[in-house]
């Protein structure tokens, strides 16, 4: 029955219009006669003969250099066998759609019908010169092997048999993670491998690699151990008998006989809960078979409790999933231009996944995996295909390798891999690429923040990577066994100043004082300044005042007025800004646009609303953007007598008194501020094209677009930046996860190294 539903399910998945999972969308605008006179002809002669005389052009004129060709002959579908190159369609689809989704790597999916290796061959150089990668997949063994050397060969673009190697880069990266958490060493522990066609060579070879002796790897075919007397026999090809060991014949069962690691890549159901029970102490099961593994975990529990266990299925931990590698291999190989994939990329590969497995999760791909809180250990090997720090790690580590190889048409003295790494978070979003900007500022001098909701495992997640990255100091405010406690719980490992604000002298003492003559005038006695200051919403904020910290943060857990409350108290605004305002950064459809007050000023006068286009224009030059500023409304430029809005006229009016310089225009509707079309009938405006800082008649308008975006068109938010306090302070947002907290930390320290230069 379940069966029958997913059948169903996938039928109409496919089936839906349109039909199939891929299709090519337009780069260039093409909305005109004079485009589609460069997209064509005459225009398109110029490219061609520019590439006609130097053939490299093509990267730089077309496509090329991000396009990867996913080839088969559909001899060797997974789970489906030989079924033809166009019932295998499918699968090359879906290999396709896994490329753009994970890599950004544009595709064609080529279906070749033939299954003579010479043909096949030729048929795909003839094609090659229109890819700048080729991925084959679902070629029979012994042929793919000698279908992948000759195309290695014989073209100057990157091939890889993914059946081959992506097992073997992933499951590597497991092995190396797995021995680590078992206390093994590499060379010392016994291999078993069962099966013997080309993902298993490939996946023999790689661990070799990798540091397993040759001597303690056996193999297994259907026929049981490949040995020497089998390849005497004449019973073993030559890929077959590079495996071959001089020991006696046996079976699965012989050779799984204090095994430490068994790699299944042959069929469900072949591994018994005996074999199993006779291996080693804490031995790793990596049962790969799909979709049904050679033994499953909990046959495996049944007889052991000190195994750990890996599967090709996303149903159970430690899933082998080829998605982490080949879009992120082909990513970085694309990106230097590289001739070919060496062993040294795939190792590489290796490497990184490993690497990063060992980082703390964000919070984003735990949601993904229903909330499943995941950290280095034995079941979490390797990272989740939905981390999208695997593109920025993987593809970085392969493209670096593919430079030092000299098979990179970039030269070493042209890549610059930290910069390689910046343009790779780019492709992940905006926000991303915007903010890495500001991390890298907030790095050139560091500041110390202090984050009162020290004990919020968010908090503490967020402290760890702040402190990995160099972006800030971080002070946590709470019980230091209990942020101690999280930490163990989390597997994180780091030092920072901690401070439990009740035990603290400075409460009784100075910072009493302090906030006594602060707020002294508004009814506050010292015993209530030392009762307020038990509160670490109140203790954070004294410490940025007096400046025993650079910059505050709080909000994580709190009403936003529990956080922006204690700031204005102890704090307090800038004595050159007007009001306090808060706003939101935001990419919507690859665009950035600020979005203010939606969070402090109720029902701004003119005065303020003319304060508010000010600060948010001010804070998104600090983001590189240069403002236009559109004051909303519900009117274009007052339509009638009865539409006038005279409160954002004055505004208008007050905002370029307050900063000449400013590019704003108002008062207009949305979609006035941000399409062009519309604005061609107000030519008097002072700026064309989209806006990009958009102020609201009022809080709840502001409050409630943002929303919108953020749920509707699902805009990317940054916030709630406050601007206007005398020193650096900023609330979190309940329920943000680590990378947002990282971001505000960053804006927060570069806030703080603003206002040390504003003091010098």
């Amino acid at each position: 029955m379940v069966e029958d539903r997913l059948r169903k399910e996938a039928l109409d998945y496919h089936s839906a219009a349109p039909a199939g999972k891929i299709s090519v969308v337009p780069t260039k605008r093409h909305a005109t006669a004079r485009d589609l006179s460069l997209a064509y002809s005459p225009g398109v002669a110029y490219p061609c003969e520019e590439i006609q005389k130097n053939p490299e052009d093509a990267y730089l004129y077309t496509s090329k250099g991000n396009l990867v060709a996913v080839i088969s002959n559909g001899t060797a579908v997974l789970g489906l066998g030989d079924i033809g190159a166009l019932a295998g369609k499918p699968v090359m689809e879906g290999k396709g759609l896994l490329f753009k989704a994970f890599a950004d790597i544009d595709v064609f999916d080529i279906e070749v019908d033939r299954t003579d290796v010479d043909e096949f061959v030729e048929a795909v150089k003839a094609i090659a010169p229109t890819f700048g990668g080729i991925n084959l997949e679902d070629i029979k063994a012994p042929e793919c092997f000698e279908i992948e050397r000759r195309l290695v060969a014989e073209l100057d673009i990157p091939v890889m048999h993914d059946d081959q190697h992506g097992t073997a880069i992933i499951s590597g990266a497991a092995l190396l993670n797995a021995l680590e958490v078992v206390e093994k060493e590499i060379s010392e522990v016994k291999v078993v491998i069962s099966g013997a066609g080309a993902s298993a060579i490939s996946c023999a070879t790689h661990y070799l690699r990798l540091g397993v002796s040759a001597k303690n790897l056996l193999m297994c075919d259907s026929k049981g151990i490949l040995t020497k007397a089998r390849e005497k026999a004449g019973e073993l090809n030559s890929y077959k008998a590079a495996f071959a060991r001089d020991v006696a014949d046996g079976g699965l069962a012989e050779a799984m006989d204090g095994a430490d690691v068994f790699l299944g890549l042959s069929r469900g159901g072949v591994v018994s809960g005996e074999m199993v029970a006779s291996m080693a102490a804490r031995p790793l099961i990596f049962a790969l078979a799909n979709p049904d593994p050679e033994i499953l975990p909990e046959e495996v529990l049944e007889v052991r409790d000190d195994a750990i266990i890996a599967t090709g299925r996303s149903d159970y931990p430690n899933q082998i999933n080829n998605v982490l590698g080949f879009p992120y291999i082909f990513r970085g190989a694309l990106d230097v231009r590289a001739t070919e994939i060496t062993e040294g990329m795939k190792m590489a590969a290796t490497n990184a996944i490993a690497e990063l497995t060992k980082e703390p999760v964000p919070d984003d791909v735990a949601a993904a995996y229903g909330g499943e809180q995941m950290q280095f250990g034995a079941e979490y090997l390797i990272p989740k295909p939905f981390d999208a720090r695997v593109l920025i790690w993987e593809a970085s580590a392969v493209a670096e390798a593919a430079v030092a190889e000299g098979v990179a048409r970039v030269s070493a003295e042209d890549f610059d891999v930290e910069k390689y790494r910046e343009e790779l978070e780019a492709r992940l979003g905006l926000t991303r690429s915007i903010m890495r900007n500001v991390i890298n500022q907030a790095k050139r001098d560091r500041k110390s923040i202090v984050f009162s909701e020290g004990e919020e495992p968010t908090i503490i997640k967020a402290a760890a990577q702040c402190i990995a990255e160099g972006i800030c100091d971080p002070i946590l405010l709470g019980h230091p066994e209990r942020i101690q406690a999280v930490k163990e719980e989390l597997g994180l490992h780091f030092e920072c100043e901690t401070i439990d604000v009740r035990y603290d002298p400075r409460r009784r003492g100075a910072y009493a004082d302090e906030f006594h003559a602060l707020r002294g005038r508004k009814g506050v006695t010292r015993r209530d300044a030392i009762n307020l200051l038990k509160s670490p919403n109140y203790f954070g904020p004294m410490m940025v005042h007096v400046g025993d910290a650079d910059g505050y943060l709080g909000g994580i857990a709190h009403h936003y007025p529990d956080i922006v409350k204690p700031c204005l108290q102890t704090i307090g605004p800038d004595p050159n800004a007007h009001r306090i305002v808060g706003m939101y950064m935001m990419t919507v459809n690859g665009e950035l646009m600020f979005i203010a007050d939606a969070t402090i000023n109720i029902y701004p006068d003119p005065r303020t609303l003319a304060e508010i286009a000010v600060q948010t224009a001010r804070v998104a030059r600090r983001f590189g953007v240069k403002p236009k500023v559109a004051m909303l409304s519900f009117s274009n430029f007052g339509t009638s007598s009865e539409l006038r809005t005279d409160r954002i006229e004055e505004a208008v009016a007050m905002a370029r008194e307050l900063d000449p310089t400013l590019v704003i225009d108002g008062p207009m509707q949305a979609d006035t501020a941000l399409v062009p079309e519309i604005q061609k009938d107000f030519p008097f405006m002072s700026f064309e094209g989209a806006a990009n800082v958009l102020v609201c008649p009022n809080l709840a308008s502001a409050n409630i677009a943002y929303k919108l975006l953020q749920r509707i068109a699902g805009a990317e938010m940054t916030g709630p930046i406050l601007e206007g306090l005398a020193k650096p302070a900023h609330v979190l947002q309940r329920g943000d996860s680590v990378r947002q907290v990282v971001h505000m930390a960053a804006i927060t320290a570069v806030d703080a190294q603003r206002h040390a230069r504003e003091r010098l």
